[in-house]
């Protein structure tokens, strides 16, 4: 719902130091540089501020694995593309495999001593990037969910029989997602289960779980991770008979609650239904967090700050100062602390294998505070179309 917060934090910041000729936006990322689709941010028409109430990418996004061999004619092509253009600065805003690409144009770059500075501006809804108290996009993410799952549970007390009610939540490999829906039980209105996939999933175990609550309060909340895996750290999402990876070599993930469903209604032949929340959880902007946005537009103008003073092969990061305070420092980590690791969500804060610990929500708190409808006069946005 921010990422557009941070290329507004850029924009801005590259257009008020006046060290820039030029300020180009690459249309679907590497792929946009590597076909030369570029936006022009100085001269196009184009109306900034609605960057900041514009969820999705505006620029547009891809699934681009760049080569791990250095003598790839892209590398090559990159390089020509950025001299043709003369860029001196690039930054690019992702997540765990953006700051893979980062790193590997850093790494080359240097060996072929070109002066060219890569940024890399986090953003991930999975919050798992590491070096980082939390990612922007995240907060936005977590307060989508948490109104998600307090209308839910109004929905599932309309029946009288009751029935099993199984969310999926997205979090590939860290169940930071899945997790804030504890935040909903502050209200009474939270999950009975809760499973992330940083404990191993026992399917066993799960439908005796499932078993004894309905057994005892005739309806079942389970909210899941579209990542959780068994013992063998296979995903359960696996016992779908089709599946497919992305070009990252990742399962395309989306369906394990419906797989989880049938392993209930089959086993336990109860009333059960699967909702996944899908795409919406990382572009709802209308409950968007106000600090989150705040935040992402801040990413951006400080990775322009450190460009300016030369640095390179970092990405910016977000670590809490005061908790009591909510206080937050900009700084930065190498990229190679971040390409492609994941930060898990905390053990200790997880307990009993499906119940998330109190001092969650206090982390989580701070970051879902404000509401981004105070930046506009009506709660139906005016969005920027490229």
């Amino acid at each position: 719902a921010v990422i557009n917060g941070s290329l507004y934090g850029i924009v801005k910041a590259a257009l008020k130091s006046n060290e820039f000729d030029t300020i180009l936006g690459a249309i679907y990322g590497i792929d946009g540089i590597l076909k030369e689709n570029f936006i022009d941010f100085r001269n196009d028409l184009i109306d900034l501020e609605l960057l900041k109430n514009t969820p999705g990418a505006y620029l547009g996004s891809v699934r681009f694995k760049l080569s791990d061999d250095y003598n790839d004619p892209n590398y090559e092509l990159i390089l020509t593309i950025f001299k043709k253009y003369r860029i001196t600065d690039f930054f690019y805003i992702g997540g765990n495999d953006s700051m893979d690409t980062c790193l590997k144009l850093d790494h080359y770059f240097k060996h072929v001593k070109a002066n060219i500075n890569v940024i890399g501006i986090p953003k991930t809804i999975d919050n798992d990037l590491m070096a980082c108290d939390h990612t922007p996009g995240y907060a936005s993410a977590a307060k989508f969910i948490i109104n998600s799952i307090i209308n839910i549970h109004q929905d599932i007390n309309v029946y009288e029989k009751g029935r099993v009610t199984i969310i999926e939540i997205m979090g590939r490999d860290a169940g930071w997602l899945a997790a804030s829906v504890k935040l909903a039980e502050k209200m009474g209105y939270g999950a009975d289960l809760i499973y992330l996939p940083e404990v191993p999933f026992n399917i066993d175990k799960f439908i005796s779980d499932v078993k004894r609550i309905y057994e005892r309060k005739r309806k079942v909340l389970v909210a899941v991770s579209e990542g959780i895996k068994n013992d063998k750290n296979e995903y359960i999402l696996s016992l779908r008979t089709f599946n497919s990876n992305d070009t990252f070599g990742h399962l395309q993930l989306g369906g394990v609650a419906q797989v989880l469903a049938e392993i209930i209604g089959t086993t336990l032949k109860l009333p059960v239904r699967a909702i996944e929340l899908n795409l919406l959880q990382r572009c709802f902007f209308n409950v968007a967090s106000l600090t989150d946005l705040n935040e992402a537009i801040n990413c951006g103008k400080n990775g322009v700050k450190f460009a300016l003073k030369n640095k390179s092969g970092i990405m910016v990061t977000m670590n809490r100062v005061n908790q009591e305070k909510y206080k937050i420092k900009y700084s930065y980590t190498k990229l190679s602390n971040v390409a492609t690791l994941v930060k898990p969500f905390p053990k200790e804060w997880i307990k009993d294998d499906n119940q998330i610990q109190d001092e969650f929500i206090n982390y989580l708190e701070p970051l879902i505070k404000g509401n981004v409808k105070d930046l506009k006069q009506n709660d139906f946005p005016k969005y920027i179309h490229r």
